[in-house]
């Protein structure tokens, strides 16, 4: 591993420069949002769905194609693998699968919109394709 040595400051230790790249890199990302007012990518643009005009945010997936997902988060061991997603920094949405079986994830809005059949694989899903469906007819 590379050091990164300071020569204006002597009296400083020596840092390892894969210990000291996350955080340059991390600190020109929020330089790039801090220039874009308004713009957080881990929320995601806000916007409804044009099938039923539920909330949802718009994320691109780390495959280039658009996913709408919905509003909040649920405890992994309730959504069926495959179906559970998770919200990168920069809001670049990623399906877990089965890799992970602990702590919260994000769904698709695709998987409860009201405007398609009710989902039978969890009971959470229909649960919230039922509110979803109230939200609709209000």
């Amino acid at each position: 591993m590379a050091l990164v040595r300071c020569e204006e400051q002597p009296d400083r230790e020596p840092v390892l420069l894969a210990d000291a790249l996350p955080i340059v890199v991390d600190g020109i990302r929020m330089a790039a949002r801090a220039a874009i007012p308004g713009a957080v990518p881990a929320a995601g643009t806000a916007t409804t769905c044009g099938r039923c005009a539920c909330a949802a945010y718009r994320h691109r997936t780390a495959g280039g194609h658009w996913i709408l997902v919905e509003p909040g988060e649920w405890p992994v061991a309730a959504v069926p693998a495959g179906r559970r997603w998770r919200v990168a920094r920069d809001g670049t949405a990623v399906n877990l699968r089965a890799s992970v079986s602990f702590g919260t994830c994000r769904i698709s809005h695709f998987e409860v919109c009201p405007a398609g059949p009710p989902p039978a694989a969890s009971p959470l899903l229909l649960g919230q394709w039922r509110s979803n469906a109230r939200r609709r007819l209000n």
